[in-house]
């Protein structure tokens, strides 16, 4: 793994952004309840496919538009075209292009890049995690009390029922403030470069986040499950979710404890 192949991610990510138009956002298409495709994941989407294997002869790739092959060993590539769609359709300025690699089920490679705020995230093992060339470092805030919180709401499950709802509740008691963008990946390179200490949500797929590990654990961050354990990318299920600065990591388990 190096440095030039993660250059060649970025220019993907820039070309696939030249994809993005306001006619093709709102050619909208419902896959599920509170649930969307524009032309422009499905246009993202088909470029990913095609050319990110070229990078890397035998690889494969993951991919949230697309019927899959399943994660397993080796190079594998876990992509979804934009994350946070319903804010591009919207048009907020808050989606983007998240594109992770795995190796041995481990991310070794993230590039997160959001159009709209001409903002690239990205990070290979080893060599640091980058916002627009300038390396980027996790913020040193240790109590809840003293930290940004960001989340994301899952818009499939019941709402009365949430156990999210009901973990937000008591972290908003304590923590400055909470913030939900509407997009994971950008949410865990927030974490990433110091703007909060926490990021949590229920409801999230391998897609949305492959990019942004890799990035947040060059980073100085680190992510799990709700019970503290390793955060499987084998499962494309949607499944609970905690990424933090590492020093308030242990303090943010404590209240998904229910």
């Amino acid at each position: 793994m190096n440095g030039t192949l993660l250059k060649e991610v970025r220019d993907l990510a820039l070309d696939a952004s030249r994809l993005f138009s306001l006619e093709n956002a709102r050619q909208v298409s419902a896959k599920g309840a509170r649930d969307f495709v524009t032309r422009v994941d499905l246009a993202v989407n088909d470029f990913l496919l095609e050319e990110l294997p070229k990078l890397l002869p035998g690889s494969k790739v993951v991919s949230e538009e697309v019927e899959s092959p399943e994660v397993d060993n080796g190079y594998c590539w876990i992509i979804d075209p934009v994350d946070g769609t319903t804010n591009l359709i919207y048009s907020l300025p808050l989606y983007a292009i998240s594109i992770g690699l795995l190796h041995n089920l481990e991310p070794v490679l993230g590039v997160v890049y959001n159009p709209a705020s001409d903002e690239m995230f990205s990070a290979v093992k080893g060599e640091g995690a980058y916002l627009n060339g300038n390396p980027i470092r996790v913020c040193g805030d240790e109590r809840m009390e003293e930290t940004l919180v960001l989340a994301e709401t899952n818009p499939h499950q019941d709402r009365t029922q949430s156990r999210f709802t009901k973990v937000i509740e008591r972290i908003f008691i304590d923590c400055v403030d909470y913030r939900v963008t509407g997009s994971a990946a950008l949410d865990i390179c927030y974490i990433a470069c110091g703007r909060g200490g926490i990021f949590l949500t229920e409801g999230l797929h391998s897609w949305d986040c492959a990019g942004g590990c890799a990035i947040l654990l060059e980073a100085g961050g680190v992510f799990t499950n709700w019970q503290g354990e390793d955060f499987s990318f084998t499962d494309i299920g949607e499944r609970h979710f905690l990424a933090s600065n590492r020093k308030l990591h242990n303090i943010a388990l404590e209240y998904t404890k229910l």
